[in-house]
């Protein structure tokens, strides 16, 4: 490579953090090659400094003592707060946020409780006085030496992400480490450290990304377009009645024989295990071989029956409970041109009722494929009844999609979605990692839940489900992206991967490159190497072999491969045939030599460097060259040069932007030789090898910013990853590097515009999902199942839909740069037609989210209204009115409450009383322990008890012991009060006027959002130096009316965004 590149920069990386045990040897010299590489070092951080609370002193300390002792003592510690660890010279922040949190409770009139002694007025004005003139000093001191952003491996989402800007691919980065740690967000770098572990995953997940992205480049031409009919499941009804019918036949023949005399004592022995069973009905299979003259055994290898009765009388019974319901199906009308799917009645195996589902064949490339489907839903459907689902893996319920068919039997409907195949999915053990699935919601959520389905419908109906769903076809076409420009980590080794060389039809044996003179050898794929031989043939004429006039025109002699017709007239392994004119007619008639190529020299391909011996060694052989697949070899000149210029280039890309330095690269060449020539790799697999350690390399996965000293002003190319990283979770695109490249991106005027251009972005997604997500906790929806038994209503569909409505409806507020203040109260909700079906709103049509207008009356609208919220405030099962209490004091008003005591007994200690839940959360507020924090926690979570568990709206709640019999211990059942009183006082009569009383707080609330995107956004754990950056944030979107993008404004306009 020129030694005109210029050097990358140095940067620090926290080596003690790359923890390097396990690893296989390869794997663990590369990494310490590439920190050597990279110049990594620790940075040491100066010691905090301490200083003096101004204007306090003991006197302060002693009023606290007394009056606030008794509770926050070494022994009792209530709320984890201890008067005794005040101290009145700060040494950290943790020092200062103590301090800070009994300001907030002397302003807040939290403390003492109201049934503790007061402290007196005047001297708890003096309190509140010199601690806040104290805190205000405090902080200006502190937040010129505090805050800095530690540097931060890539999190899962910022991998995925960048991987797919690199090369264009998007892999599932699921079986790395959860990046859930000590702190509120996955952006936080003192949280993100790389393990052994995590190495190896990255090791092996950049090899996935790289095998992709080539396997992607090469199709990205491929047209592909396959219809499956529906009906072909009609033929698996009829053959499965068909065997139904046989394995029947076999058993009565069975019984039969077995009836007779000569086989009493067989006969007796059964009688008397099963005396209830009729004679033709007892189980003589379990006797099968000593039943002389018994029937032979069904064969049928698609069902294992393989001779074995026992197998046949488990067909037998398994189908028995559903089988005249599915001849039911023979009777309807287009099955013959379509088919009718409805609820799973007999194991899968046997005969899959439940769902249409297509294989998706393994040789198809990765990529993303549209999948269209044709379908109806009958007149006479139930109205409950409306929707499909579509995805992957039917048995494993990996739910993609869900879609509302309105298309009638007379005019059915086709609907689009589509799927990304990866390179996974087509080498997956298992055929149904590509299989695609079209079934009915509601259907399939739990293993028990279908057959419950059936019983209740066969009890009303007399048969079962009636059948809803009509599917004509199911169509699957890859979209191609010839048109498309090819990823930067793409082009930077385009010319490596051999697709810009023409491909010889296939079987014909080329030897010389079209329009160039002279003999050259020309490489299809430089995937060569190992076994694979260049192979130096000629051609004989088969002996004896027939000679066939074939019509034609005359020309020079051209050698081709196998013509099948030809085949058809002559015997023997034929290779070639030789098309020369026939003298005798000339212009009219060819003739055919059938023959074959036999090889008379050999020569084993390592690299494209092979191509001089090749050549040489043709020179001495005037016959046709061709590999060992009669393909042919290349001749696009790859050179160690293009070799080492491709891996700079690639490495430049990687690092977003930053130079590689020539040892590296030199490396790097080395090893990708030694994977070639020591470990005899092929050209792809080597460059696979060395391109995932350029990925699992420190200069990949840490976002690099200089090493500064504390709180300098960062460079405008890392100002510009920082923006984008926030905004997208994601590197800077071109535009942004070209403004930073020019020094205009920190105009304040230009980083607005390009702060607004980046949240229009679709990826901006990303930070919805990933502030939001985390913001207000939603991993708890998947912490529990929900009883689908009580909550019927409830599947895998909904709880899709009820996520989604997060963050669409943040999405809405972003988009549309609405007030935040919408979150508390609006009166629209941003919704699809099976969350309005959910909700019981009407006349919601499409599988898109929209907004739709609410009546005065609706509980919904604002996050409150939302079902996702209510599910995360209880068990799946009953809802909790502490959780939901304790979540809208932590994120709607800003006012965490206290963790809970070590020592506070669980309210199931109460299960076996028959209290209503208002009874039961008083009985636990008799517990000193427990009185303070639910006295502010319980009343706003009894509010919200018209929410089920999975937010619906009742008015009525009831309770049963878990471990009664309903038959004898009965329930209780009333009516919900959601009346109560707030802390400071405030009543409300029912949920609407808590809702509104929780409205008026938008200043807490844009405190409680400007807090989140402001530790999401700077990668790093709030203090107590961050307040006024956090009141100067709310303050300055309070002026825009609390629109959303005025908080990312205000932090991105800020100097501390553009400090270390």
């Amino acid at each position: 490579m020129s030694n005109e590149r210029p050097l990358r920069k140095t940067f620090n990386v926290p080596t003690t953090r790359v923890i390097n045990s396990g690893l296989n040897r390869q794997a663990r010299n590369l990494t310490l090659l590439l920190l050597c590489c990279s110049a990594v070092c620790s940075g040491l951080r100066a010691a905090d400094e301490s200083y003096s609370l101004t204007g306090m002193n003991s006197k302060h300390l002693n009023t606290l003592t007394r009056y606030c002792g008794k509770c926050h003592n070494s022994e009792e510690a209530r709320g984890r707060f201890r008067i005794d660890e005040l101290r009145l010279t700060i040494e950290s922040s943790g020092d200062a946020d103590r301090w800070q949190k009994v300001l907030n409770a002397l302003n807040g009139g939290e403390m003492p409780p109201k049934d503790e002694e007061q402290i007196p007025g005047p001297i708890k004005t003096n309190l509140a006085d010199d601690l806040g003139t104290a805190m205000v000093a405090l902080r200006s001191k502190m937040s010129d030496r505090h805050g800095e952003i530690a540097m931060s491996r890539l999190n899962r989402r910022e991998y995925r992400n960048t991987l797919r800007e690199l090369l264009g691919v998007e892999i599932n980065v699921s079986q790395l480490p959860s990046d859930d740690g000590l702190s509120n967000f996955d952006t936080n770098g003192a949280s993100l450290y790389v393990s052994s572990n995590q190495l190896e995953s990255y090791l092996e997940l950049g090899r996935e990304a790289v095998e992709e992205a080539i396997d992607q480049y090469h199709a990205r031409s491929v047209e592909i377009t396959h219809r499956h009919e529906a009906e072909s499941l009609t033929e698996k009804y009829r053959a499965h009645f068909a065997k139904w019918d046989a394995s029947r036949a076999w058993r009565s023949a069975l019984a039969e024989e077995g009836l007779k005399a000569e086989h009493k004592e067989i006969y007796d022995a059964l009688k008397k295990k099963y005396p209830r069973h009729q004679d033709k009905y007892l189980p003589f299979y379990l006797y099968y071989n000593q039943i002389a003259n018994a029937p032979p055994v069904p064969k049928d290898p698609a069902f294992r029956f393989f001779d074995n009765p026992a197998r046949v009388n488990q067909f037998i019974d398994s189908s028995a409970p559903s089988h005249y319901y599915l001849i039911r199906y023979l009777k309807l009308p287009s099955i013959d041109t379509g088919a009718f799917i409805t609820v799973p009645t007999i194991h899968p195996n046997q005969l899959p009722t439940g769902y249409i589902e297509y294989n998706m064949p393994p040789n198809w490339p990765p990529g993303k494929y549209k999948v269209r489907f044709r379908a109806a839903r009958v007149d006479d459907a139930p109205d409950d009844r409306r929707f499909l689902e579509f995805g992957l893996r039917v048995r494993n319920v990996d739910l993609l999609s869900v879609h509302e068919v309105t298309g009638t039997m007379d005019n059915p409907q086709i609907i689009e979605t589509s799927i990304d195949l990866t390179r996974k999915h087509t080498l997956g053990e298992h055929r149904d990692e590509r299989q695609i699935y079209l079934r009915e919601k509601g259907m399939h959520h739990q293993f028990h839940y279908p057959r419950k389905i059936f019983q209740e419908a066969k009890k009303r109906n007399g048969y079962g489900p009636e059948y809803v769903f009509w599917i004509d076809w199911l169509e699957v076409e890859r979209v191609t992206t010839a048109d498309q420009t090819v990823p930067a980590g793409l082009q930077a080794v385009a010319h490596m991967l051999g697709d810009d060389v023409e491909r010889p039809e296939p079987g014909l044996f080329v030897h010389q490159t079209r329009g160039v003179n002279g003999r050259k050898i020309r490489i299809l794929n430089p995937d060569t190497g190992g076994d694979d031989y260049v192979h130096f043939r000629e051609i004989r004429v088969i002996s004896g072999g027939k000679n066939i006039a074939s019509a034609g025109t005359a020309s020079q002699s051209s050698t081709h491969g196998n013509d099948r017709t030809a085949d058809r007239a002559i015997d023997g392994d034929l290779k070639t045939i030789n098309h020369t004119a026939n003298k005798a007619q000339p212009g009219e008639w060819w003739e055919l030599d059938f023959g074959h190529d036999v090889t008379i020299d050999e020569i084993q391909i390592f690299n494209r460097n092979d191509s001089p011996n090749i050549e040489a060694r043709l020179q001495n052989y005037s016959v046709t060259v061709t590999d060992s697949n009669d393909q042919i070899v290349w001749d696009n000149n790859f050179t160690p040069g293009d070799l080492s210029g491709g891996l700079a280039d690639f490495c430049t890309a990687a690092f977003r932007g930053e130079q590689p330095d020539e040892q590296l690269i030199n490396r790097l060449v080395a090893y990708y030789n030694d994977k070639r020539e020591l470990d005899g790799f092929k050209h792809r697999e080597a460059l696979t090898q060395t391109l995932s350690v350029v990925l699992s390399s420190p200069m990949f996965l840490y976002k690099s910013e200089s090493s500064l000293k504390s709180r300098q002003t960062i460079s405008e190319q890392e100002l510009a990853h920082r923006l984008s990283y926030f905004l997208w979770s994601a590197p800077a695109d071109n535009q942004l590097m070209k403004l930073a490249a020019e020094g205009q991106l920190s105009d304040p005027q230009i980083l607005r515009e390009q702060t607004n251009r980046l949240l229009d972005d679709a990826r901006s997604r990303e930070m919805i999902h990933g502030l939001i997500h985390q913001w207000l906790d939603m991993k708890r929806l998947d912490f529990f199942n929900v009883n689908i038994v009580k909550h019927r209503r409830y599947d895998n569909s909904v709880k899709l839909a009820v996520r989604q409505e997060v963050y669409e409806t943040t999405a809405y507020l972003l988009a549309e740069n609405h007030s935040i203040a919408d979150l508390l109260k609006a009166d629209y909700v941003i919704i699809n037609n099976l969350l309005a079906h959910y909700y019981g709103i009407p006349d919601v049509d499409g599988d898109h989210f929209r907004r739709v207008k609410l009546p005065k009356d609706s509980p919904r609208g604002g996050l409150l209204g939302m079902a996702a919220i209510h599910l995360m405030g209880g068990n799946g099962d009953e809802s909790s009115p502490v959780e939901r209490g304790a979540w809208v004091l932590r994120k709607l008003l800003n006012q965490p409450p206290p963790p809970a005591p070590a020592n506070v007994p669980n309210l199931s200690r109460l299960s076996d009383r028959m209290l209503t839940t208002r009874e039961r959360l008083a009985v636990h507020q008799e517990l000193p322990q427990c009185a303070s924090c639910h006295r502010k926690i319980d009343p706003i979570g009894l509010g919200m008890e018209n929410f089920d568990a999975v937010g619906l709206w009742r008015t009525k709640n009831s309770y049963e012991p878990p471990d009664a019999e309903s038959d004898k211990t009965p329930g209780k059942t009333w009516n919900i009060d959601a009346g109560g009183r707030f802390h400071d006082g405030a009543e409300f009569a029912d949920y609407f006027e808590l809702r509104d009383h929780i409205a008026g707080h938008r200043d807490d609330f844009a405190r409680s959002f400007s807090a989140a995107v402001l530790e999401y956004g700077m990668g790093r754990a709030l203090g107590f130096s961050d307040q006024s950056l956090i009141e100067d944030i709310a303050k300055q979107a309070k002026d825009k009316d609390y629109a959303m993008r005025s908080f990312i404004h205000a932090l991105v306009q800020h100097p501390a965004f553009r400090r270390k």
